[in-house]
Formats: structure tokens, sequence, C-alpha cells
């Protein structure tokens, strides 16, 4: 995996044929374009009407025999027509949704008081029906007040919680006599509440139905939205070039690989083209070369940051680093193995797509490091198999082990700083810079050299000279090669100084950032202490009561080992992540880059 090298390309053609020839280079499709001028353009690249359409018909669970021999069916206003009918679908649904839970708030509300239907007031000498409800414990006291006014009642419901009063009156009683909310239950009968709800459903099933219906015409749309984009970029391309009276220019950035395919296109065109090396000035777009099996690395990491054009690719270290972390976070052999078949459940979906295939190689590789971790710490769900075992013979690393973690947890995080320093320089290796990220890795070894040799995981001769003849070796090449400001006078040598001082006094964060890496150890015992604690409560739970122990132990493992689940893959994604994105970019990559777009052709 690395960064694809560009060339800078110029073409020069007749304006005449100028749109033959974009459109050609749209049909390539290799070309980052560079605006030449600044245009207003003012164009809708994804019209909202035909989008909304598409990512309605796409939510349906069921998808209809997609109509591709679409040709003669293109015209604008049999599109527009589809559109709008599929946009009154969704309309209509909302509507019946919205219905459907009204009436199931009503149902809700009317259930207690039981079915009834109003009488005329004629009927009642023009008394209403009042109804209230009030809890248990208040019943007694509005009793006495009814009473006291001579007000006709009735106990109509009445749950643990809730009594259901109706109260007979001309008019609504004062609210300092009934300080209670009257519950306005409306003049519709519960019967027909529940058969308007039976319609509504009705209604929205049928909704469905039509929706799944207009699914065939998913792929029509999407055709249509891709050409009118390609046409939005077309006269985006046509105003950023520069016109002459006979001819225009256009220029961009084109990977060196497909150098041979633009030279042909400009040979069977009739254009000539300039080609160049990027240059100092020149501020190219990044393109990396995302393999289908360690692509996944780049992917996660360009949600994030995008590299720098003449940086490295740190894609292939990421990819096994941040594997390894979600694995010492998961820290569950069982744990990482659901999360295999997840995605394995999940990969129709991810095929769809270039990148998801990669991500979805990343979470197999995921998987399959968090399996082998977990065997070797000895956790499946949080049990530890029996020594004599074979799953047991392989549990070879103690979690509980604080000291052993705390060393494994600060040596991965110091290897993978170095790396990063190191690529570091080498990107630079034509400067002296180059010997600044130098001097930080052998500074970052060495001060975890003295670290081990005085614990004795090391000889002593990395604690008294081994270890602070690296560290003071690393320091004076960061003081001396971490500023490239020019000396030409003695204040330039004192500010360079300076710079070297505020290079070095930098080893605070470099300690910070080690330290950052403690939370491997850190999360993984905490997941793995959860699980084991689940597990413990279950057991509890069991040898109290064999008989209905057996199910709320199940309900406590199944909850208990869900949640764990849950909170040990957000920790693996976020810190496995934030490990990648903050500490190692950080020391890895000094400046961002903007992603290479490829002026092409979505249309098929």
């Amino acid at each position: 995996m690395a960064i694809k090298r560009l060339n800078k390309i110029t073409l020069y053609g007749p304006n005449h044929e100028k749109d033959g020839i974009l459109k050609g280079l749209q049909k390539l499709g290799c070309l980052h374009l560079i605006p030449l001028t600044e245009k207003p353009v003012e164009v809708q690249v994804q019209p909202g009407e035909a989008s909304e359409a598409k990512i309605w018909l796409e939510r349906s669970p069921k998808q209809r025999r997609q109509v591709r021999n679409f040709r003669e069916r293109k015209e604008v206003a049999q599109i527009d027509d589809i559109v709008h009918k599929i946009l009154d679908n969704k309309s209509k649904f909302r509507e019946q949704s919205d219905i459907r839970d009204k009436l199931q708030e009503r149902i809700r509300e009317v259930r207690p008081w039981g079915e009834f239907a109003f009488p005329a007031l004629n009927d009642l000498d023009h008394q209403r029906l009042w109804f209230y409800v009030l809890s248990n414990g208040e019943l007694a006291a509005m009793q006495d007040v009814l009473k006291e006014h001579e007000l006709a009642w009735e106990l109509i419901h009445q749950t643990q919680k809730d009594s259901y009063v109706i109260v007979v009156s001309d008019e609504e009683p004062d609210e300092t006599l009934i300080p209670f909310p009257r519950s306005h239950v409306g003049k519709i009968p519960l019967s027909r509440l529940e058969e308007m709800l039976d319609e509504a459903e009705d209604a929205i099933e049928d909704l469905l139905s039509e929706r799944e219906s207009l699914t065939r015409w998913n792929y029509l749309l999407d055709q249509v939205l891709a050409a009118r984009m390609d046409s939005a970029d077309l006269q985006q391309a046509n105003n950023s070039t520069m016109d002459e009276e006979e001819f225009f220019l256009v220029q961009g950035w084109v990977p060196v690989s497909e150098r041979e395919a633009v030279e042909a296109f400009t040979s069977a065109h009739g254009v000539a083209a300039i080609f160049e090396e990027p240059s100092k000035d020149d501020s190219p777009p990044t393109l990396l070369d995302k393999p289908a099996g360690t692509g996944g690395g780049a992917d996660a990491l360009g949600f994030f940051q995008t590299p720098n054009y003449r940086a490295w690719d740190p894609g292939n270290v990421v990819f096994y680093s941040f594997s390894l972390f979600f694995a010492m976070i998961m820290s569950d052999a069982m744990y990482c193995l659901i999360f295999a078949l997840i995605i394995f459940l999940c990969r129709g979906k991810l095929k769809q797509s270039e990148s998801g295939k990669r991500l979805m190689n990343l979470g197999y590789f995921m998987s399959v490091v968090g399996v082998v971790w977990g065997v070797f710490i000895g956790s499946y769900f949080g049990a530890a198999p029996s020594e004599g075992s074979f799953l047991g013979q392989l549990a070879f690393i103690n979690l509980n082990d604080y000291n052993a973690m705390m060393k494994l947890s600060v040596i991965i995080g110091v290897s993978h700083l170095v790396v990063a320093n190191v690529m570091t320089a080498v990107v630079n290796r034509g400067s002296s810079y180059a010997l600044a990220p130098l001097g930080w890795a052998t500074l970052m070894a060495g001060g975890t050299s003295i670290w081990l040799g005085m614990t004795g995981t090391l000889p002593a001769s990395f604690e008294t000279t081994i270890g602070p003849g690296m560290m003071i070796g690393g320091a004076v090449l960061v003081f001396l090669f971490s500023s490239d400001r020019a000396v030409t006078s003695f204040k330039d040598l004192i500010l360079r100084m300076l710079d070297g001082l505020k290079a070095v006094y930098n080893i605070t964060g470099a300690f910070g950032d080690v330290l950052s890496y403690m939370r491997l150890f850190a999360l993984g015992l905490s997941g793995a202490s959860l699980a084991m604690t689940f597990n413990s409560l279950a057991m509890d739970v069991l040898n109290s009561s064999p008989v209905t122990g057996v199910l709320f132990a199940g309900v406590i493992l199944l909850l208990g080992h869900i949640l764990n689940f849950a909170l040990c893959i957000m920790s693996g994604v976020v810190h496995g992540m934030r490990l990648n994105v903050i500490e190692f970019v950080n020391w890895g990559l000094s400046d961002e880059g903007y992603p290479f777009k490829a002026f092409s052709k979505r249309e098929d």
C-alpha cells in the first residue's frame, strides 16, 4: 500500500472541440481537474426530489426485479412522474403512520374506561359526564368532596396505582373542588377506534406493498441521478478551463500508471499534452493504492485524515495495529467470534462497494487477531478453561499480572511511535530534518530500555549505560535538527537553539503519548472483569434457587454479556482508532492532504 505518484498534465485543444474532449476525459475517468478560472457555477448536483425518492425506495426491505432496458423511458416527464408517485407514496405512508400512532395513543387512554357511547343530553337532563384519573391514595379524599357537594359519581375501573372516576354534573366541576386534571376521552367509542386503527394498518400495508412494487425503478433513478451529476461535473469542468480565441486549456493531476492511457487519448483526439513532475510549490491530491487485503486500514484512517501527497501511507500499519488494539481491548475469544459472525451476516451489504469489501476484510482480520489473543489469555465469555485442558495449555498470558501487562502495553506503544518516527525519517531522507524523527525514535527506545532495565526485564546495562546513551543521543539529534531555520547570523543561531530546546521540551508530550497505550490493558481488564462479574452473579442466582434460578441466571448471562459485548466493541473501535489517529498520526504525519477526486462518469 502506498501513495500513487502523480503527474501534472496540461492539455491544449481547439475550442470548437472542447465539449467532445471534456466528455472523453470524463469517460476516461483518471484526471483530478485543477480549476484555472473562478467562474460561478450554479448547478444542482443531486436533485432533491429524485434523491429523496431513491432513498425512500432503498429503505424497502424487499426489492423487485430492476428495470434496466430503459433508454426509451428516460424522458424527463416520465422520470418526474415516477418520482412524484414515489414521493406521494412516502407522504401517504407518513400520514397514515401519524394516524396510526394517534389512534394507538387514544386507545391506550380510552381502554380503561371500557366500551361506551355518550347519550343525548336530553336523556341525562342536560347532565354531562366528566372523566378523572387519580391515584388510589387520593380516592378517599375525592369521595368526601363529592358527597359534600352532592355530586353523582362512579368508580369505573381501578388498577394497583390509579382509579378511574366519572362525575355527573351539568358543568365541569371547579378546579378548587376537584384538583385533578380531567381526562379527555373523546366521543368516539373504543370499538370504533379499534376499527379505525385496523383501517390505518391496512392502508399502511397497502402503501408498503406499493413501495415494494415501485422499487423496480430504483436502478432507473440511480442512473438518472448519475446522469444529472455527470452533467453537473461536465458543466463545472467546462467553466474551469482557460479559454483563448481558438484554443482552450485544461489542467489536472493524473496517476503515473494512467499516463499511457492519457497519451493514447490525446493522440486519438489530436490534443497537445504536457506532463510535469510536481514542483515544490504544487500541492497535489492524495491517491491511495488500496489493495483488497489490507486496504481497510487506509479506509478506516480516511474517516479522520488523508495523508499529504509527500508523506507516506500509514494504512498498512493502521491495519495491523488497529486489529491488535481491538483484540487487546476485547480480550475475549468468544466475543471476537461473535463479531466475526456479525460481519459474515452483513457481508452482502458490505460487498456492494469496494470500500465495503476492504472494511469487511479488516473486520475479519480484527476478529481473527481477537480470537487468537482471547485464546492466549484464556477468556471465553469471561470463563477460563481448566489448566489441564488443551485450551488451558494455550493460555500463557495472565491478564491479571498487572506488571507484565503494563510492560506489554508500553512496549507496544513505544514500538508504534518508533515506527511512525522512522517512516517520517524515511520520507524526509533527503533532508537533515530526517535526523530529528530518528532522534525521537532513539529517545523513546532509550527511555523504555532504562525502565525495563530498572524492573529487571533487560540486563542492568540498559539502565546504566545503553538506555541513557540512547536518550542523550536522541535528544541531541532532536535539538540540532528539529528546526529548518537557516543560520546566517548570530541571532539566527540563537533562534535555532531556542527551536531545538522547544522541540526537546516535547519529551513531556512523548511521555504522555506512550502512557496513553496503557488504556489497552485497562480496557481489556475491565471488559474481562465485567464478564466474570456477570458469570458470578448468574451462578449465585442459580445456586440460591435451583428451579427458577435457571431462568433468571440465563437472563443475567444474556443481558449482561450483550451489554459487555456492546461496550467492548465501542471501546475497541473508539480507543483503538484513537491511538492511531491521535498518538500515531501526531508523530507520523506532519501535514494533512486532500483526496484525489477523479473527473469520471457515474452513469453506466
